[in-house]
């Protein structure tokens, strides 16, 4: 008989709480109970229990994982201020890790991370749910087999609400650079500009978000990402382009792929929309976006229209869940891998050194891993 997996979920209501429904990723998933809750404020700690129906709660989690020695960990506070403690902790107790994003604020704590998930033998998870969902798998599967003839650029743009810039570069900008890992692989080098305003961006400029991520910096970024086989990927930021009841985010978060024979378009909260020509043809009435429709994805079994935008966040935590069971007994990286992670991070670090050396391009693993905007 195969085995039941364990699961013990840690949150922190005053600090990030449980992220996009880390407490629930693997209700409903096959194999695997949640035990137990560790969450540092007592009355987010009874909430969670009632909403899960689990008895086991404690406020600190090194207890938990000391008592009830889990298989898997859901870690799932937005704040990274204790992603570093928590992960070494369940690492440590030889759990299996399911983490919310970002995996860490600095790319020297995504490097105690990945140390630690290496020296305990455990596989980690990274809640990029978006990926997760059917039609962006199907796409990514079609793209790298080329059915579209060679993937040769993507265009990667976040929200560009108020957290346009440094804060978006590491909120959404993991989910579009895991979409470009996934898309064109590792990353080899990165390029990029980052303004205040109409100036250029320094060092003095770091801050915080409006939630602790790590060090941001700047309003507006542009930012160019090089892989193997010449494909080369723009990232591009600028806060207030979205206001509130003005301009649904919506309208500007997505990802436009450029291949030989078609433009893709990967648009929230799962959709992707294929034009058949590498270049869009405004003249072209014969040319138009195709929807691609996934028939279980889209329709209840009744063939009535699904509400997507309610689902794809679930989804695709049981999805990445059930990935990272299959990951342990095939012993595999999950398709949202910590290994995944530390690229993003490479990513996201890479555009503050980039820039602070006057746009050089900075070549990927970056030899430096102090984080630039805390270093001299």
């Amino acid at each position: 008989m195969k085995p039941i997996y364990r699961v013990a979920v840690i949150g922190s209501t005053r600090k990030g709480g449980y992220g996009h429904g880390l407490d629930t990723a693997f209700q409903g998933v096959a194999r695997a109970k949640i035990v137990a809750v560790a969450d540092d404020d007592p009355v987010g700690l009874a909430a969670a229990g009632k909403r899960l129906g689990v008895e086991k709660l404690y406020v600190d989690y090194r207890a938990l994982l000391k008592r009830e020695r889990p298989d898997i960990v859901c870690i799932g506070p937005r704040w990274v201020t204790e992603r570093v403690p928590m992960v070494e902790a369940a690492a440590a107790a030889g759990c299996h890790i399911y983490c919310e994003k970002p995996l860490a604020g600095t790319l020297a704590d995504a490097d105690r991370i990945l140390a630690a998930c290496t020296q305990g033998g455990v596989k980690v998870a990274v809640a990029h749910q978006w990926r997760a969902t059917p039609p962006i798998r199907q796409a990514i599967r079609d793209v790298r087999a080329q059915k579209y003839g060679r993937l040769l650029r993507v265009w990667a743009r976040p929200k560009d609400d108020a957290r346009g810039g440094g804060e978006e570069l590491i909120v959404h900008g993991t989910h579009l650079f895991d979409m470009l890992i996934a898309l064109a692989g590792p990353p080899r080098w990165a390029a990029a500009h980052i303004a205040v305003g109409d100036r250029d961006a320094t060092r003095e400029d770091a801050r915080e978000g409006t939630e602790p991520v790590g060090p941001i910096a700047g309003n507006s970024i542009a930012a160019t990402f090089g892989f193997d086989r010449g494909v080369r990927a723009f990232y591009d930021s600028t806060a207030n382009l979205h206001r509130a009841g003005q301009t649904p985010p919506e309208n500007l978060y997505g990802l436009r792929l450029e291949c030989e024979q078609a433009q893709l378009c990967f648009w929230p909260p799962g959709d992707v929309y294929v034009y058949a020509s590498p270049v869009v043809q405004p003249d072209r009435d014969d040319l138009t976006w195709e929807k691609q429709w996934i028939e279980d994805w889209h329709f209840t079994p009744e063939h009535q229209p699904r509400d997507v935008r309610r689902e794809w966040i679930p989804v695709g935590n049981r999805t990445l869940a059930a990935d990272l069971i299959a990951a342990i007994e095939e012993n595999r990286d999950p398709f949202t891998s910590g290994k995944n992670a530390l690229y993003i991070t490479e990513m996201v670090q890479g555009v503050y050194a980039s820039h602070l050396t006057e746009g050089r391009r900075l070549p990927i693993p970056l030899r430096d891993r102090r984080h630039p905007l805390t270093s001299a």
